[in-house]
């Protein structure tokens, strides 16, 4: 039988204490606001050493959603393709009062609640997206650092739904006032990394990622060894694009060459995506285009290729999409092309 007793403690929600004690069991206990539930707790308890399982939830009472996720962060995060994204959800979690949560109190009630008034502020696939990390990041508490939980609480709360995929292409006349803006924003590799994604359907990180040892300008080929789906691929470059990265030779050592740090290892390398990322979105923002992202280079140079003729193959051999459900989320054909093919 558990011990039951009456604590004396003003928090309403710990004056009953249960302790079980097992020989070859350890010694378990937890506080509760009634006394029925601290007999119902020590009932469970028991008829699970009954069985022969001897679960210690001590470590879940005791760890913080908090410590869980700074050991995520620390342990697993850092060789993680999309490191930077994720340490970024990891802090908001960390900075989130359901974060002061120990890991045997996160109750999916909690979790819908922050789901839902997190929906309030930003869109389904962001929600999705923190609610997924918190999910790998409490299997990680499970699964390598002995947490015990029955079960993981996400598993039982809906998720959000995706975003629609996103159509948005360059207008007529929009890339030559996006490159207008770029020459005169300050950055003076801005014009070139817009020129590149537009031709080669590259993301960011890889353009970034770009060696010189990696690009063959005669035979107009660049491979990149370090793509998000962890696959080497071949790109191949046309005359604009290859004259932009040798472009960055120039801006190069004009700009940057002075510098002790500086490396010169390829056409865009030592930039830091954040500041690429906040140049850009104030260069659109001058050329009066607030709604366009980065990210939407790739979608227009997709549909380019598929414009210029080439098949689903040979558009996923150069924009590395594994799936065709993938490859026609960033396909979107231009409505004067489509009526040109059909006459």
């Amino acid at each position: 039988m558990a011990t039951i007793t009456k604590r004396d403690d003003n928090v309403s929600t710990r004056r009953w204490q249960a302790r079980v004690r097992r020989k070859g069991f350890p010694v378990q206990t937890k506080a509760f606001a009634s006394r029925a539930e601290a007999e119902a707790w020590g009932r469970a308890l028991e008829a699970l050493y009954d069985l022969g399982h001897a679960v210690d939830t001590r470590d879940a009472r005791e760890i913080t959603v908090r410590d869980v996720l700074a050991r995520y962060l620390a342990d697993v995060v850092p060789g993680l393709k999309g490191h930077e994204t994720e340490t970024y959800r990891c802090k908001v979690w960390m900075r989130h009062p359901l974060a002061e949560y120990a890991m045997a109190n996160l109750t999916r009630q909690a979790l819908t609640d922050y789901r839902d008034t997190r929906l309030l502020t930003v869109t389904g696939s962001t929600v999705r997206h923190e609610m997924l990390l918190l999910a790998r990041a409490i299997e990680y508490g499970r699964k390598e650092l002995g947490i015990y939980l029955a079960e993981n609480p996400l598993r039982s709360v809906r998720l959000p739904k995706e975003n629609a995929a996103r159509e948005r292409r360059l207008l007529p006349g929009e890339e030559e006032r996006l490159l207008a803006a770029c020459r005169g924003s300050g950055a003076p590799y801005l014009e070139h990394l817009v020129v590149v994604a537009v031709e080669t359907g590259m993301r960011q990180s890889e353009i970034l990622g770009l060696r010189w040892d990696r690009i063959s300008f005669e035979k107009r080929v660049a491979v990149l060894g370090d793509t998000k789906n962890g696959e080497a691929r071949a790109v191949p470059l046309t005359h604009r694009a290859a004259a932009a990265m040798q472009a960055m030779r120039t801006v190069r050592e004009l700009n940057w060459h002075r510098k002790r740090e500086y490396t010169d290892t390829g056409p865009f390398s030592k930039l830091n995506s954040t500041v690429v990322r906040h140049s850009f979105m104030r260069t659109r923002d001058r050329a009066g285009m607030p709604d366009l992202r980065f990210h939407d280079l790739r979608h227009e140079a997709t549909s380019r290729l598929f414009e210029k003729g080439l098949n689903t193959m040979e558009v996923s051999a150069i924009t590395g999409h594994k799936t065709l459900t993938m490859l026609r989320r960033y396909a979107h054909l231009s409505m004067d092309h489509l009526l040109m093919k059909l006459g």
